[in-house]
């Protein structure tokens, strides 16, 4: 297995840059996906080999696309919004393989995180129908309070917990393009 190589990385991600330099180069990026090889035969950009989780990061200015690359070199950038991403990316690969393999899926933080609930709103997981008074907000604002409570849900809680992570989040996972 090799390691790393920051030079190959960094010469990689400023040529396919509009910024000559890595400290405005590596803002020009954002994470667009990440897709699994079972088999972790994936090669990172830099040269490290045996990657499982391969993350694709697009150029906002150029248009181009780095793929494969590894979680580690993403963070390298030292960019707050790709380490983000890049969590919450892993954390929805595994729902959909959760949800993929007929796992039962409970609102806890082996699946979800605040940043996980808030990419779900971003994106439209929430849609508006007369159970959220025609704002998905509601839906979002709900799972969130109920992700930040201490004590467990009462009944009528835990049936809207359920029905909101498998009729309304399930069907959107399993059809993020994100995913691969």
């Amino acid at each position: 297995m090799s390691s790393h190589n920051f030079e190959t990385l960094r010469g990689v991600v400023i040529n396919a840059s509009v910024a000559n330099a890595w400290a405005p180069a590596v803002q020009e990026w954002q994470v667009v996906g990440v897709e699994e090889d079972p088999q972790s035969t994936g090669w990172c950009v830099c040269g490290k080999s045996n990657l499982r989780y391969l993350y694709r990061i697009e150029n906002r200015h150029t248009y181009d696309t780095l793929f494969p690359i590894g979680s580690v070199c993403v963070n390298l950038f030292e960019v707050e919004a790709l380490d983000r991403d890049v969590a919450v990316l892993r954390r929805l690969f595994d729902l959909r393989t959760a949800f993929a393999a007929g796992q039962r899926v409970q609102l806890t933080n082996n699946y979800f995180t605040r940043n996980v609930l808030a990419d779900l709103w971003e994106r439209g997981a929430f849609p508006d129908n007369h159970y959220n008074r025609s704002n998905g907000e509601n839906d979002y604002k709900f799972l969130l309070d109920m992700f930040n409570q201490r004590h467990p849900p009462t009944d009528n809680e835990d049936s809207k917990i359920w029905v909101l992570i498998n009729r309304t989040i399930k069907p959107f996972v399993l059809q993020d393009e994100r995913l691969r």
